[in-house]
């Protein structure tokens, strides 16, 4: 059977599970590059795949694609999914990705530092003041709604009018990473930042878009054409850490623990499943702890 064939037939049968288009997106991505270096490799029949292949596609991507271990593990987590269906789907003997191991990452989250996030909120603020056009105001916004709740690029994106409800001070997510309803809590700050863009939409448009972050034409603002944003913003202002969507998430996880916030308070607001996941962020203003510790520390009035 023809690999091309045998792999539309998978990313159907998980278009009809239900997933999300992003995942499926991230599907049709990693299979374009895997189908074309088996061809490559003259592997165009499924009887001629190996675990060998497999491997050897990963060591590709890692030695000349230059990938990162965690891109190289997303690559063998989606390599699992469709071994695991050709084995249900009695298409092969085996498990072909069994005993392939995942790389060692990096797990410490990385994080954009705060100089780089008052720069740029004094660039866009200074744009607003100077231009007060469409774009200023809602890039603005844009960046005030990500530090402001750590949410997520899809959330945000996926975002509307009517999941903030200003009078309970909550904005409703509708379909979070764990594809459930969860909820933020929206503070005064960025309430006060979102009702004036409203009225700004307001004016601009006969009626109010459904969703809040838009193009000039009223349109949805695609995750490409935000994550661009920051990219034009890191290479304009030469920013040196970690200015991304992501970036900007694990930066209000930080200061929400370096503000005294506990771990289970933390843990709830950046919504990790697992408070694992948010002791990891511990680490990054540890050494704000030890400026702490130098100047109250009980032993100061001891020794």
């Amino acid at each position: 059977m023809l690999l091309e064939s045998i792999v539309k037939e998978f990313v159907l049968d998980k278009k009809f599970e239900g997933l999300r288009d992003s995942t499926l997106e991230g599907y049709d991505n990693f299979f374009k590059g895997f189908t074309k270096y088996l061809y490559e490799q003259e592997v165009e029949h499924l009887e001629d795949l190996t675990k060998r292949n497999l491997k050897q596609f990963l060591m590709y991507c890692y030695e000349e694609l230059n990938n990162k271990p965690v891109s190289v593990n997303t690559k063998l987590r989606i390599m699992r999914v469709f071994c695991r269906w050709l084995y249900v789907e009695k298409l092969t003997d085996s498990l072909l990705t069994e005993g392939i191991k995942t790389m060692k990452e990096d797990v410490q989250p990385k994080i954009v530092t705060t100089e780089d996030v008052r720069a740029v909120l004094s660039h866009l603020r200074r744009s607003k003041r100077r231009e007060d056009s469409f774009t200023s105001r809602r890039n603005y916004v844009i960046m005030l709604t990500f530090i402001g709740t750590g949410m997520r690029l899809s959330e945000i994106e996926r975002l509307h009018w009517s999941d903030i409800n200003f009078t309970e001070s909550v904005i409703r997510i509708q379909l979070s990473k764990s594809r459930t309803s969860q909820s933020v809590p929206l503070s005064d700050t960025l309430a006060r930042e979102l009702l004036e863009y409203r009225l700004f939409l307001e004016r601009k448009f006969a009626k109010l878009p459904q969703s809040l972050f838009i193009t000039k034409e009223g349109h949805l603002l695609s995750r490409t054409a935000i994550q661009n944003i920051f990219k034009r913003l890191k290479k304009q202002l030469g920013l040196q850490s970690r200015f991304c969507p992501h970036g900007l998430r694990a930066y209000f996880i930080k200061e929400v623990l370096r503000s005294g916030s506990n771990l289970r308070q933390s843990q709830l607001l950046a919504r990790h499943s697992k408070i694992q996941t948010t002791q990891l962020y511990v680490g990054y203003h540890a050494h704000e702890l030890k400026e702490g510790l130098d100047e109250h520390n009980p032993l100061n009035d001891l020794i």
